[in-house]
């Protein structure tokens, strides 16, 4: 690497890297878990379904009975209860029963609904984790501009020591010392603009974690020696299985077909049934009462019918939209997989080739320049190239990155963890 020429040329640089090695390492999976843990969103899909579970025995249960006390024949006004014989003081219970089968398959249509509200939680976990490692990127990217930045300033200083010497001695117009000076000028201004954009990109990360905005962050690490390899089948297969969106649609079939066997049973009368005991007060227990009465659906044309009718509906539109977000997720599986690697390969390309041929031609041109034979807009130039190789090869890295968290909230898993 071109630091290595730094090295040689002032030693400011390595007191710098030495304080940037040791500052505090800043781990995507500890936030990612402080996530999972503090953030607003998560929890309240959480809670929406914890929600979500509590009815479902609350669909399975019958509804309250329904406790009476009737006092019939009193004489002198309907508030005279003394008046009424003790025969014609009542308590009554009653209670309601749906028809048998009616019950178990409200509760399926709950768990079902749980299982959706669930698959929505999962959804969002996945979400603002897809959202953090963007943040995180974004703030690796920042960091790296600023270091490549820096080496680069650093660089330039020497060489404008270099070009001082020669312009005293005459080998180097003043125009050509203008340059450098100008370009110094600039980097110097670009640090500082960057390092105002990594103060909002940490406030960004602080608000994904619930904390407060300001709060100081470690620098972020991104390794390229534990890349993720797969095949699509793999992928498809990890999608139709655990994507959030494509389960929610799939449950939502399997509640339909419960609401469809429900909605058939209001073909079938449901029971009311009274207990009565007379004489109350009287201190014995006197006759008892009991009523038996069904629900007649005698609608059924205009009623059950169209229920039955609605059901059928319901069940095949969420068929439709299960098949079309299948189509859809498969597609953007592809496509992500196929951007993921492109990325794999711009990464090799910068690492292997690229950015190794442009530090042996800079090399060349520091050790022409220095001898006094080199041209200063050849090293310039040079010195772009470098350091925009350099950028583009953490560019790739950071893409890779980000198209592989977009392709683990398609398929709906962590595909390191998967590959394992």
């Amino acid at each position: 690497m071109r630091r290595i020429f730094v090295l040689f040329l002032t030693g400011v640089f390595i007191i710098e890297s030495s304080i940037l090695c040791s500052a505090e390492t800043l781990s995507l999976d500890s936030l990612i878990k402080e996530a999972t843990e503090k953030n607003p969103e998560i929890l309240a899909a959480k809670k929406n379904w914890e929600s979500a579970l509590a009815r479902v025995p609350l669909a399975r249960s019958l509804e309250d009975p329904t406790v009476g006390i009737k006092f019939e024949k009193m004489k002198g006004g309907p508030f005279r209860f003394d008046k009424a014989m003790a025969e014609d003081r009542m308590l009554s219970i009653s209670q309601f029963f749906p028809f048998f089968g009616k019950l178990p398959l409200k509760e399926k249509i709950a768990v079902m609904e749980s299982q959706m509200v669930a698959a929505e939680y999962k959804g969002k976990e996945l979400e603002v984790i897809q959202k953090l490692k963007s943040a995180y990127y974004d703030l690796f990217m920042n960091y790296k501009e600023i270091e490549l930045n820096e080496q680069s300033l650093e660089f330039l200083r020497s060489i404008s020591r270099i070009a001082e010497s020669r312009y005293i001695v005459g080998e180097l117009q003043q125009e050509d010392l203008f340059k450098i000076n100008l370009e110094i000028a600039s980097l110097g201004n670009n640090i500082a603009n960057l390092r105002r954009e990594g103060s909002a990109k940490k406030t960004r990360i602080n608000a994904l974690l619930n904390r407060d905005p300001e709060g100081d962050l470690g620098i972020p690490e991104l390794s390229d020696s534990a890349l993720f390899y797969d095949n699509v089948g793999n992928l498809y297969k990890f999608a139709i299985e655990n994507q959030p969106e494509l389960l929610i649609f799939s449950y939502a079939i399997e509640r339909n077909k419960y609401a469809k066997s429900l909605a058939q049973k209001s073909y079938f009368p449901d029971l009311m049934a009274e207990l009565v005991m007379r004489g109350i007060t009287a201190g014995t227990i006197g006759p008892w009462d009991l009523m038996l009465a069904f629900t007649v659906p005698i609608w059924f044309w205009t009623k059950q019918k169209y229920q039955v009718k609605e059901a059928i509906a319901d069940l095949e539109q969420a068929e439709a939209a299960y098949a079309a977000m299948k189509n859809n997720v498969l597609a953007e599986t592809k496509d992500l997989a196929t951007k993921t690697s492109i990325s794999q390969s711009k990464i090799g390309l910068y690492k292997d080739n690229l950015i190794p041929l442009l530090e042996s031609s800079i090399n060349s041109s520091v050790a022409a320049f220095s001898s006094g034979k080199g041209e200063l807009m050849t090293l310039l130039d040079s010195e772009r190239m470098l350091v925009e190789a350099e950028m583009d090869y953490y560019r790739a890295l950071v893409e890779y990155n980000m198209n592989l968290a977009d392709l683990e909230r398609i398929v709906g898993v962590n595909l390191r963890e998967a590959k394992q």
